[in-house]
């Protein structure tokens, strides 16, 4: 069946929604331009308005909303257009910039508050009917795949330098728009400057992030710019190298300031926020990558200290992702193996095809942050070298009895026979080892 130009739409509210000014208003608009309207009216539900729309032949399904209702119904009408290979349209005139970003990123294909423009209602529509009626693109003909990230909103910490640049401009490409923060104000510009050509955008955020109130700082640019946050990618980092016995005290507060405390109030404002939105049934799918290294995992050679610090930001993942998994957050840790002006120490590649560059990081970064891995939580990746690995937290070994009144004569029989059966430890990283 051929269908008429410019598209058909399937037009409801939702629930208990009785105001139907709106639904109307843009019903004859789009009729107006040359669209057909199948109108439903009020009181529909998700299924109701896909059943109609299946046998209607129809390219959208536009839903008018006027009340709160509509949040309980989003997620199922997703789902159901997508199954259908349709295009789904909110409009009404108490969506806010936030609730456009927060749908946007659920997988609605456009959304429009009280100050839409016609013309701009109207191209974005035509839009999302020819992309349905193309269907599904074809990478080997050169058609554009979807971003996946569209709609995301991101704060990136450290992003003017290495991985962070690479994971700002991976995300852009993938359609997220970033607030990239940084302290070096030149290089976050060339970094957002970069991301100019991307289905994404980006915007620095010049901040000190061992400042307390860098957090909500950035929660606050987040909001006013994109009116809503969807992630944050904690990668900000430094290095004071020295030995336990060599470190002075400036050295040790900064490392911890810049590696634990640091993402510890980011998650602490961020979290915060996320969690008044789910209580005021506005869920945000949030997801939080925090930056732990080999070093935490496994321990590096005469870097106590930063190896300290990286341990903690471990387990700062996994217990945030267990305090803020309630809320639909989502909170876990990469450690990730790239040259970068802290890893002068990494064997030489080549220039062209470097394994160890960053950009071979940002991918694992990107899907983190994205729908695929909603079920991803309090986990650690490492990647770098291109290759990566799960690996596991600590594990309880076999119990030992220690009977009542023991002696320590008695205790250390039980630990010889409980360190003999215990693995080796793992030996400790260093420059040699690759």
């Amino acid at each position: 069946m051929t269908r008429p130009r410019p598209g058909r739409l399937v037009i409801g509210t939702l629930g208990l929604d009785q105001h139907e000014v709106g639904a109307m208003a843009v019903s004859q608009i789009l009729v107006r331009h040359g669209y057909e309207v199948v109108y439903l009216g009020r009181f529909n539900t998700p299924e109701r308005l896909a059943a109609v729309a299946e046998q209607e032949d129809a390219d959208i399904i536009g839903v008018s909303v006027h009340s709160w209702e509509f949040t309980a119904y989003a997620d199922e009408l997703i789902l159901r257009c997508r199954d259908l290979g349709i295009g789904l349209v909110f409009g009404g005139s108490l969506l806010t910039d936030s609730d456009r970003a927060d749908l946007l990123a659920r997988g609605a294909d456009a959304v429009f508050g009280a100050y839409s423009a016609e013309a701009d209602m109207l191209r974005q529509i035509d839009a999302v009917v020819q992309r349905v009626r193309a269907g599904s693109p074809d990478p080997a003909a050169g058609e554009p795949l979807p971003a996946p990230l569209a709609g995301r909103v991101v704060v990136v910490t450290g992003a003017a330098h290495g991985l962070g640049r690479a994971y700002t401009l991976e995300l852009c490409r993938q359609g997220a728009a970033v607030v990239a923060n940084d302290i070096d104000e030149a290089a976050l510009k060339e970094t957002v400057d970069a991301a100019a050509d991307t289905p994404g955008s980006a915007c620095p955020a010049v901040h000190d992030i061992t400042d307390p109130a860098a957090p909500r700082a950035l929660l606050d640019t987040a909001l006013r710019r994109y009116g809503q946050l969807h992630a944050l990618v904690a990668n900000a980092g430094m290095l004071r190298s020295g030995p336990l016995l060599r470190l002075a005290d400036d050295d040790l507060r900064l490392l911890l300031d810049v590696h634990v405390t640091a993402p510890f109030r980011l998650l602490r404002v961020f979290g915060g926020y996320w969690r008044a939105e789910a209580k005021a049934n506005r869920a945000v799918p949030a997801a939080a990558v925090l930056t732990t290294s080999a070093a935490g995992l496994y321990g590096f050679r005469a870097e106590a200290a930063y190896s300290a610090a990286k341990a903690a930001v471990t387990m700062l993942a996994r217990v945030a992702a267990d305090e803020l998994g309630r809320y639909g957050t989502t909170v876990n840790a990469i450690a990730p193996a790239a040259r970068t002006r802290l890893t002068g120490w990494l064997p030489d590649g080549p220039a062209d095809d470097d394994p160890w560059a960053p950009e071979h990081v940002a991918p694992v970064v990107a899907w983190l942050l994205g729908p695929g891995a909603r079920k991803i939580n309090g986990r650690v990746v490492e990647v770098g070298n291109r290759q990566l690995s799960v690996p596991n937290a600590w594990q309880p070994g076999p119990p030992h009895v220690l009977r009542p009144g023991v002696s320590p004569t008695d205790v250390g029989a039980v630990l010889s026979r409980a360190f003999e059966s215990a693995p080796d430890p793992l030996r400790l990283l260093g420059t040699d080892s690759g």
